[in-house]
């Protein structure tokens, strides 16, 4: 469930020209910049990021996300820049990972670390395709809650993830 910001309005079409404008990669397209160094209205380059706190409902639970969103000191006009719905999206994802039960991006890499793998090995032994721990662990997907438990498995039964990796013919040290 979506709520009214408690900061500024933004105009979506406004954040879709500005998004569109930066050519960033999101779900497939390529990045070329990442921040707005200036304000595509006045050319202004005095622009603040500033913080509002959104309150989401998720699953019955209110979820404080910190959203970023940035102010030209020209003319005074409010944009959210990709980078930072892209930062939006990240913290939501992380807030819902934790009502969820699921392990958080940070857990995952220490879960891969203590199994002693990369992150291409880790998506050859659980699946998930190509970049999935990659992308698990900067937040940018969650992982399904079937991936979740595998993983939790194979840290409590070596016996099971040296089976996977195995079969995905991952080479382990012998440690």
């Amino acid at each position: 469930m979506v709520s009214k910001l408690h900061g500024p309005k933004y105009d979506l079409t406004e954040v879709k020209a500005a998004a569109d404008q930066l050519n960033l990669e999101f779900r497939g397209r390529k990045v070329r910049d990442t921040t707005m160094t200036h304000c595509v209205v006045c050319k202004s380059e005095d622009i603040k990021c500033l913080t509002a706190v959104e309150t989401l409902l998720y699953k019955g639970n209110e979820l404080q996300i910190p959203l970023e969103y940035s102010v030209c000191n020209g003319c005074g006009r409010e944009f959210v820049p990709k980078s930072q719905i892209l930062s939006g999206e990240i913290a939501f994802r992380k807030a819902k990972k934790k009502i969820d039960g699921l392990l958080s991006s940070e857990e995952i890499s220490q879960a891969r670390a203590k199994l002693s793998i990369s992150q291409e090995q880790a998506s050859r032994v659980f699946g998930g395709g190509k970049n999935a721990f990659s992308k698990y662990e900067r937040g940018e997907v969650s992982q399904s809650v079937a991936m979740d438990k595998l993983i939790r498995v194979c840290l409590k039964h070596h016996h099971v993830f040296r089976e996977l990796a195995l079969k995905a013919g991952v080479k382990l040290d012998s440690s």
